[in-house]
């Protein structure tokens, strides 16, 4: 029977250690020279707690029965009697898997900071059941039907956001982020809540659609990325908004509490990042994930239930953080009625593309044309395409959405749609080859003197000019204090100049109600394009190269345990050494070689008689004695004592070195 720790590991499999360091990745950071480096670390608190802290209500009963003293597998099963046997062997083996507890079933000790971790408070001993989830069953096809309405909707607002951060760019915070008047503005113009607004703001950073500018004053602007993202499936749009949301460190939830500085915090700023954030969202989507497709819980309370018992010490401090996740889910459309939807669970197993697919199938088929209604409404049966979209954006606003869209018609949309260059001829032809409907008589005269009265006046570049056939309208202008600013001169009957640029002159002149139109060099109308703004394309989330990076595979972490067992023999080795022997303790490459380099230059020195422990290619590992030489471009030559062969050693395979010679 093992005595300690140190030699329970010992006796422990490579399976067993390698899974060890699966479970518990800090504990190879750095990589431990021996196995009693490694046991030392299993004692350290905050290793402790990190594992403890991701407990379940039941083997957190079970530990703490089993951490008092030397107790046994059949003293825990007393204690809890309610629970099978089975249950509790399961639970015991669990806990000594992440070595939290080390022994034989008759004999169980708890590592020394298990019961400081655990402290005086009780635990629950009737907790060998999650608690039940009520769940509301439903077709899965159906609870995808009913997600799809949130999918169009994201994509619509996460468009209509960019659109408008492309015309109007919000500023960059002196600190960082966006402005508490930013954000507001934004959701008043996109008609919704600003939690919502702030959600949105922060998945599109986060999946690289928008980005601040560099510069003496940056904003926030959509980047190139974001054109190829708008060209693209609607699966496939939401796809990438869906997959941000999920690994991204940020909390939107946290815009506009007040933080550490009693300072609210804003959207985008560095006071939204939390790192345990996509931990807690896979969690909280774990209990969804668990419940039959098609299913949704009747009680968000019940989903809050079920995480407090999979992890009780973490959920009053995270109960507020899930709660929001789960709204944040229903909002994007991964969740439907609090249901995890078909291609929501397709896209956490991993297959985008098929997640895809299957969001493709559930999304109603789009469609190109509407119903004019004798109101100046056109009403969309169904999703627009993205053509169908954009042309009635320009000539209508968006009053609802969803199933259907309702876009109503007025004088300034029409007048809107002139200013990009449409014409009258245009706009009739648009809407009575897409309407299902007859056009509404109103709407033809709508449209005919609104773009009688447009271009009545002229603007172009001279230095710039105004030009007028209506010489009244031209002397109102030139006459009207609002537009002094302007400097409007007039030089002839008919026209006026100014050093005021042309798009400035256009937009002041509409502000005050007129309506110019530009004009080309010939005097047709013409429509100023400008190429739209764009932020550099977001750099990748940034990295940390660190040595847990080489533990990524079970084949690398074998390896690793290989190394340690090398370093525990030679270890074990040297202890034996007659007590006039120098030693030093068993290194692993890269990462405790300072000491083994400086025994190696004091023996070669010295000529002294070295046992040197190295990694073979093949991962597995040898000792060997020899009378080193030279050390030189990263290898240690050296002499065999008996063969007087020369051996050549790469010191980044060197594991660890003794001397062997006295003094």
């Amino acid at each position: 029977m093992a005595d300690s720790l140190t030699v329970w590991l010992r006796e422990r499999t490579d399976a067993e250690l390698v899974e060890l360091l699966r479970l518990r990745p800090d504990l190879a950071l750095p990589a431990p020279a021996d196995l009693a480096t490694l046991a030392g670390r299993l004692a350290v608190r905050t290793s402790v707690q990190r594992v403890i802290d991701g407990l379940d209500a039941f083997h957190l009963a079970v530990l703490a029965a089993a951490a008092r003293g030397r107790a046994s597998s059949a003293a825990v099963a007393s204690q809890l009697a309610a629970v099978p046997r089975p249950e509790i062997d399961g639970a015991v083996e669990r806990l000594l898997t992440v070595a939290l507890i080390w022994g034989e079933p008759d004999s169980l000790t708890a590592v020394p900071a298990v019961l400081d971790v655990l402290g005086p408070h009780s635990y629950d001993t009737a907790v060998a059941t999650e608690p039940p989830v009520e769940v509301i069953r439903r077709e899965p096809a159906e609870l995808d039907r009913f997600g799809t309405t949130a999918v169009l909707e994201t994509l619509r607002l996460s468009e209509a956001l960019a659109e408008l951060w492309a015309t109007e760019p919000p500023t960059l915070l002196r600190t960082g982020g966006l402005s508490v008047r930013e954000l507001r503005k934004d959701a008043k113009l996109l008609s919704i809540e600003e939690p919502t607004t702030a959600l949105l703001a922060e998945v599109l950073y986060a999946a690289g659609l928008v980005n601040a500018t560099s510069g003496v004053e940056p904003v926030y602007l959509p980047t190139e990325e974001y054109d190829t993202w708008l060209a693209a499936s609607a699966a496939a749009r939401w796809s990438r908004l869906a997959a941000a949301w999920l690994a991204m460190t940020r909390q939107p939830s946290l815009v506009g509490q007040r933080g550490d500085r009693d300072r609210t915090i804003s959207a985008l700023s560095a006071d939204v990042e939390r790192g345990n954030a996509p931990a807690l969202r896979a969690q909280v989507l774990d209990v969804l994930s668990a419940l039959p497709p098609g299913s949704a819980p009747r009680e968000s309370a019940d989903v809050l239930a079920a995480l407090a018992w999979r992890a009780p010490r973490r959920a009053h401090a995270t109960r507020g953080f899930a709660e929001a996740i789960l709204a944040e889910a229903d909002v994007l459309g991964l969740t439907a009625a609090g249901g995890l939807t078909g291609y929501s669970r397709t896209l956490r197993a991993g297959t985008r593309a098929v997640a895809e697919q299957v969001l493709a199938d559930a999304l109603p088929r789009p469609v190109d044309e509407f119903l004019l209604q004798p109101d100046l409404t056109a009403v969309v049966p169904g999703p627009p395409t993205p053509a169908l979209a954009r042309e009635l954006a320009a000539v209508a606003d968006l009053e609802s959405s969803g199933g259907a869209s309702v876009y109503r018609i007025t004088e300034a949309t029409v007048r809107r749609a002139l200013d990009t260059g449409r014409s009258a001829a245009g706009l009739h032809a648009f809407f009575t080859q897409r309407s299902r409907t007859a056009v509404p008589q109103a709407l033809a005269y709508l449209i005919d003197d609104a773009s009688r009265r447009h271009g009545t006046l002229r603007a172009g570049v001279a230095s710039v000019y105004l030009r007028c056939d209506e010489e009244a309208l031209l002397d109102r202008a030139v006459a009207d204090r609002s537009l002094s600013e302007l400097a409007l001169r007039r030089v002839a009957p008919t026209v006026a100049i100014s050093s005021t640029p042309l798009a400035k002159l256009l937009e002041t002149l509409r502000a005050h109600g007129y309506a110019p139109a530009a004009e080309s060099p010939e005097g047709e109308v013409v429509a100023l394009e400008f190429d739209a703004p764009r932020a550099p394309t977001k750099p990748p989330e940034r990295t940390f190269a660190t040595r847990m990076a080489s533990l990524d595979s079970t084949t690398q972490r074998a390896d690793l345990v290989r190394r340690i067992r090398s370093g525990d023999a030679l270890s074990e080795l040297t202890s034996r050494m007659e007590p006039g022997a120098a030693r030093v303790a068993a290194g692993i490459p890269g990462i405790t070689s300072a000491a083994t380099m400086g025994t190696l230059r004091e023996a070669i020195k010295n000529s002294r008689r070295v046992l040197i422990g190295f990694a073979e290619p093949d991962g597995s590992t040898s000792r060997t004695t020899i009378l080193p030489i030279s050390m030189a471009g990263g290898v240690v030559r050296g002499h065999e004592p008996d063969s007087r062969a020369l051996r050549a050693f790469p010191l980044h395979r060197v594991t660890g070195v003794a001397v062997l010679d006295e003094d």
